[in-house]
């Protein structure tokens, strides 16, 4: 079975790092050969930005660091894709670039517990999921 692609939202990484969220931290630990996540740069910066301790840090950049199915993506996402997510209603200064990132990248799954993402948008490039919906499809072979 091929590896499913994914991106994570900051809003999964800080809780799963800091422990906070079961299925959150199920995610971050299930990356490996059967789920590979690319993410931008723009949501190492928030997590790095928001946890707590130097140890959640560290694991959180050595996920990218030292596994080669986790990735991060420095190059600037077309802003004719960020332009149509802020028309969609996403805030421009990170929503909008992140839905736009998943989109250009052809990524199928955006795994983020953020409200905006997942009441409000609505797109037929991906599937918006909280992480215990991605968990729960995951895990009975739904994706």
């Amino acid at each position: 079975m091929p590896s499913t692609l994914i991106c994570i939202d900051s809003s999964v990484f800080i809780p799963a790092l800091q422990e906070t969220d079961p299925d959150s931290l199920w995610l971050v630990n299930a990356i490996g050969a059967d789920i590979t996540v690319v993410i931008p740069r723009l949501i190492v910066q928030e997590v790095n930005r928001n946890l707590i301790t130097p140890g959640q840090v560290r694991r959180f950049n050595r996920l990218f660091a030292l596994s080669d199915f986790a990735n991060v993506v420095d190059e600037p996402i077309p802003l004719n894709l960020v332009e149509k997510y802020v028309g969609l209603g996403l805030p421009a200064k990170g929503d909008a670039f992140i839905g736009a990132f998943v989109e250009w990248m052809n990524i199928p799954y955006l795994v983020s517990a953020n409200r905006h993402f997942l009441r409000d948008l609505q797109v037929e490039s991906y599937l918006v999921l909280d992480p215990s919906q991605f968990r729960t499809r995951y895990q009975s072979d739904a994706l």
